[in-house]
């Protein structure tokens, strides 16, 4: 059938059965490569109902009453998508068709249905479609906007408008523990973080959730680093794993928080990097990432000076230096911290005197 017969005969659908009746066709056309063009152009009418102000309902032989889907709409698409991502099939294929219908340059709407795609996702958890969403999360770059809007999305979902956190999404690392180890790596980021403006520090339950899963599974950070299924020729973008952020967290908390779940997550993170056995380059944890840590630290001590209070004796500093310099020892000794080593303990050696830190700065220095 040709490219025009096919739109016609697809046109003649109500929706949802048209999207239902494109995506095996969009399948083949991105799987071999051949008219990327025409793929799009199914995606962006059949799928998402993307038709221009004056295109015409053939049978009725009048303009679209909406050129923007209404909720049931929407709902109705994520039931056609959890179906077919849900078929057997090779992981790549999947894989391939995801990333086609969300690309990194996603419109709201269609950023809209991805998050409650996922949401769905997890809540049933569909493992091939997280699967899936997994590896666009990394292609697109975890801390990248479209996936720090899932993660939101997913933390407002099960966090913060939860009385109580789902089971479903306490068992994630289960179901998807690529997925799991990305999506931490995006929350990481959304909290504690001085980039985003204020340091916020994440909800209580979304802590416990994350050090609950990593206390169960100790290599669920280094999840990420999986081989990624893609096509033959495409090229896998590089991986962050969540242990810098995490360790922000860790680190950064007792300036705010005196909770001891940010202590037993500190345990765990040096407890990952400790059990890492690298046979090549290390990967797990980038040394500019790290050195993230050191603005609000600063930001800090700038405080206190103002207020005329001896870093050295803050509490809450001493503690945060100490389990900072813990890390970086436990990320040398590992050896799975890469990147400008050098310049990360130049950087930290411009924060006030710490004891334990001093010692690590000067056995990690080159002679």
């Amino acid at each position: 059938m040709s490219q025009a017969d096919f739109k016609h005969s697809l046109r003649k659908l109500d929706f949802p059965a048209c999207a239902k009746e494109a995506l095996p066709r969009i399948e083949s056309i991105v799987v071999s490569r051949s008219k990327q063009n025409f793929a799009i152009q199914l995606i962006s009418e059949f799928v998402f109902m993307e038709r221009p102000k004056d295109a015409l309902d053939i049978r009725k032989g009048q303009p679209f009453s909406s050129v923007q889907m209404n909720s049931f709409q929407e709902f109705q698409l994520i039931l056609v998508l959890i179906e077919f991502f849900s078929q057997p099939g090779p992981d790549a294929t999947r894989n391939v068709v995801f990333l086609s219908l969300f690309g990194s340059n996603l419109t709201p709407q269609r950023s809209k249905i991805l998050c409650r795609l996922v949401s769905t996702a997890v809540s049933g958890s569909v493992a091939p479609l997280l699967s899936s969403a997994g590896t666009w999360m990394q292609q697109v770059g975890c801390t990248n906007q479209p996936s720090l809007e899932v993660a939101q999305s997913l933390v407002s979902d099960f966090i913060t408008f939860s009385r109580k956190t789902s089971e479903k999404f306490k068992q994630l690392p289960m179901v998807a523990p690529h997925f799991a180890a990305n999506l931490m790596t995006a929350v990481a980021d959304l909290y504690m973080n001085e980039q985003l403006g204020a340091i916020t520090p994440p909800p209580d339950a979304l802590l416990d959730v994350f050090t609950e899963w990593i206390s169960e599974n100790s290599s669920l950070c280094l999840a990420s680093q999986q081989p990624l299924a893609l096509p033959s020729g495409a090229i896998a973008m590089p991986v962050v794993t969540p242990l810098a952020g995490l360790i922000r967290w860790s680190v950064l908390a007792p300036l705010f928080s005196n909770r001891s779940s940010y202590s037993n997550l500190h345990l765990w993170l040096l407890q990952t990097m400790l059990q890492i056995v690298n046979t090549g380059p290390p990967t797990a944890l980038n040394a500019q990432h790290l050195a993230q840590t050191v603005g609000p630290l600063k930001n800090y001590v700038s405080r206190l000076l103002a207020d005329k209070t001896d870093p050295t004796k803050d509490v809450a500093y001493q503690k945060s230096m100490e389990r900072l310099a813990q890390a970086v020892q436990v990320a040398k000794s590992a050896n799975c911290m890469y990147g400008n080593i050098p310049q990360l303990l130049c950087i930290l050696e411009t924060l006030p005197h710490h004891s334990l830190m001093s010692i690590v700065i000067k056995s990690n220095k080159p002679v």
